[in-house]
């Protein structure tokens, strides 16, 4: 039996902290996202994506930025947030970003742990005492 966990989980969700002109406020934890959430952020990114690469969708870019940013700082009282620049709306979007990618490499690596620690297949077969050079069973040994 292993004695070292291979995933750590807790039922006891820990935000990460933010500060905004000098006083603390929660951030959402990725802990705390439903799988449907968890997908759908990885949909958001991709439109943040789409957007930055055509100019004319720079609203529509500013807007979803606002939108995520919003979910993400839950601790941010409004006025607070009215306050914040759309860059530091992006930053707080892509810090919760990093994190819920974080969370995603430690899932891969526990996985990648897991299948490393079991045997692949069945045991392996003896090697073959025969020549790779011998000559072929069957067939003519006339030269072509």
């Amino acid at each position: 039996m292993a004695t070292k966990p291979i995933l750590n989980l807790s039922t006891l969700v820990e935000r990460p902290v933010i500060e905004i002109d000098g006083k603390k406020y929660h951030m959402l934890s990725p802990e705390e996202l439903s799988v449907v959430d968890t997908h759908r952020f990885a949909l958001w990114g991709q439109h943040i994506q789409e957007f930055t690469a055509d100019e004319a969708k720079g609203p529509e870019l500013q807007s979803l930025i606002d939108e995520l940013a919003a979910k993400v700082l839950v601790d941010v009282p409004a006025d607070v947030f009215a306050k914040l620049s759309g860059v530091q709306r992006f930053s707080a979007v892509e810090v919760f970003t990093m994190l819920l990618l974080a969370r995603k490499a430690e899932l891969v690596g526990a996985i990648g742990k897991t299948l490393a620690s079991q045997t692949i297949g069945g045991a392996s077969s003896p090697a073959s005492n025969a020549s790779s050079g011998a000559t072929r069973a069957g067939g003519s040994t006339k030269r072509r």
